[in-house]
């Protein structure tokens, strides 16, 4: 589903406008994306949980040079599926 399609079907049932849909949905996504970064965790019921974790650095090799390179930390955002969902597209 593109977001184009989610904005149509979302106001179609909610009886909003695109245009007022559309910014509900930006604003959604931007906080989201605000508090994952201050690595607060997310949790929508029946949904899901967000959060972030913290990849360890770690040394990778390049198999043809033998040559070892330093990966750094990294962040990323990790989402676990609800029981509900899990159990609804098993």
């Amino acid at each position: 589903m593109t977001n184009k399609e989610l904005v149509a079907e979302l106001s179609e049932q909610l009886g909003w406008t695109q245009v007022k849909v559309s910014e509900v949905l930006a604003q959604t996504v931007e906080q989201l994306n605000s508090k994952l970064a201050e690595n607060a965790t997310i949790t929508i019921p029946n949904f899901g949980v967000f959060q972030t974790r913290k990849r360890a650095e770690r040394i990778s090799v390049i198999p043809l040079t033998q040559e070892r390179l330093l990966v750094p930390p990294k962040i990323s955002v990790n989402f676990k599926p609800a029981t509900v969902l899990k159990e609804k597209y098993k």
